[in-house]
C-alpha cells in the first residue's frame, strides 16, 4: 500500500517537524522515496524531531511558512506529493486569530494555487472539528457545526481543496483526524490530553481535567493516521473527497485521567479539575466505516500506544535535563 504511493516520489511535508508531520517523514523515507522535504517554521515545532533523518541524503530541512507564496509555490511545483499538515491550532485561534486565519486558509490556498496545471498529489490534514459535536457518529457528510475559530478556518481550507478538485482539477484529498496522540506530541502546551496528563503523572502531578471530564475522545495512534494519509496517496478515487479517520477507542476524558493514573503513577494522585475550554466539542465522534471500506485498518492498540508514548516523553524528559 505505503511503497505504490511512496516509493521513487519527492515527498514535501508542510509542517514537517511538528507531531505528526515528523512521523510522515520519517515513513515516507523508509518507504522508499526519492526525496522528502520537511518545510516548518518553528512556531510550534521542535528540529530535534527530526534529528534522526539530518544524517540522510534523501532528506531536507526548510525553514520557511506556507503563508509565503514564494516560498511554498517553487516546494509544491517540484514534489510529486505534498503532505499538508501545516495549522495553527486551537489554542492559537483563541489568542491570535490572524495567524489563525492567515495560515489555515491563506496556506492551504497557496498549495493549491500552487497545483494548479500540476500532476502534483496533495492530501490536506483537516479536523473532526469541522464537524462539531453529534450523539450519533458523525460521517464525513454530516451538518458542519464548527464551534471554534479554528474549527471554522480549517471548514474554509476543506471547502477551497473541494472547490480547486472540482473545479481546476487538482488532485487533493482531505483527511479529517480525531484526537491523534503518540511520541513528539508536545506534552508542556494545551492540545494532546494524553501526553499532558502523562507528563504530569510521570512527574507525581495530577492530571488536570478540563470542564467535567464527560466529554468523549476517540484516541488513534500517530502511526495509523500517518498510514491514512499514505492509503489515501495511493488511491486516485479518493481524489476530490473527505475521508474521517479515527480508531475504534472511545473514551471520556476522566476516565482517561484515571485510567492513567492507575497505570503509571507511583504515587496516590486524585484529578483535578478546571474550568470548561472555550468551545469544546463534548461528542465530537466520527463514523469511519468509508476509509476502512477502502482499506484502513487501526495497527496499534490503545493500550500499546499509551505504553509506546509514555516511554518517549519519559525518555525525552531525561534529554531535557541534560
Amino acid at each position: 500500500m505505503m511503497d505504490n504511493a511512496i516509493k521513487d516520489k519527492t515527498v514535501l511535508v508542510t509542517g514537517g517537524a511538528g507531531f505528526i508531520g515528523s512521523h510522515i517523514c520519517t515513513e515516507a523515507l523508509k518507504n522508499g522515496a526519492k526525496k522528502v522535504i520537511a518545510l516548518d517554521n518553528f512556531v510550534a515545532s521542535r528540529q530535534k524531531n527530526l534529528r534522526h533523518l539530518i544524517s540522510d541524503k534523501r532528506f531536507e530541512l526548510i525553514s520557511g511558512d506556507v503563508r509565503d507564496c514564494e516560498t511554498i509555490t517553487p516546494l509544491v511545483k517540484k514534489s510529486d506529493i505534498v503532505f499538508h499538515e501545516a495549522a495553527s491550532k486551537l489554542v492559537v485561534s483563541l489568542k491570535n486569530p490572524r495567524i489563525d486565519l492567515g495560515t489555515n486558509i491563506i496556506g492551504t490556498f497557496n498549495i493549491l494555487e500552487a497545483a494548479r496545471n500540476t500532476d502534483v498529489r496533495i492530501i490536506h490534514a483537516s479536523t473532526g472539528s469541522v464537524l462539531g459535536s453529534s450523539e450519533e457518529p458523525m460521517k464525513e457528510d454530516h451538518e458542519k457545526n464548527p464551534t471554534t475559530l479554528y474549527g471554522i478556518s480549517k471548514l474554509t481550507a476543506e471547502k477551497y481543496c473541494e472547490f480547486y478538485a472540482k473545479e481546476f482539477g487538482v488532485r487533493v484529498t482531505i483527511l479529517r483526524y480525531f484526537h491523534v496522540f503518540g511520541p513528539r506530541q508536545d506534552y508542556y502546551g494545551e492540545a494532546g490530553v494524553i501526553n499532558i496528563f502523562l507528563s504530569r503523572i510521570l512527574n507525581g502531578q495530577p492530571p488536570i481535567i478540563n470542564g467535567t471530564g464527560e466529554q468523549i475522545r476517540c484516541f488513534t495512534y500517530v502511526k495509523d493516521d500517518v498510514n491514512a494519509n499514505f492509503l489515501l496517496a495511493s488511491k486516485d478515487e479518493t481524489i476530490g473527497d473527505v475521508y474521517n479517520v479515527a480508531s475504534k477507542t472511545r473514551i471520556s476524558v476522566k476516565d482517561l485521567a484515571n485510567k492513567l493514573v492507575k497505570k503509571y503513577a507511583t504515587k496516590k494522585i486524585e484529578p483535578l479539575y478546571g474550568p470548561p475550554r472555550q468551545g469544546e466539542n463534548l461528542k465530537p465522534i466520527p463514523n469511519t466505516e468509508k476509509i476502512e471500506a477502502i482499506g484502513f485498518k487501526e495497527t496499534v492498540s490503545f493500550e500499546q500506544g499509551l505504553d509506546l508514548t509514555k516511554q518517549w516523553i519519559e525518555h525525552d524528559m531525561i534529554e531535557d535535563t541534560f
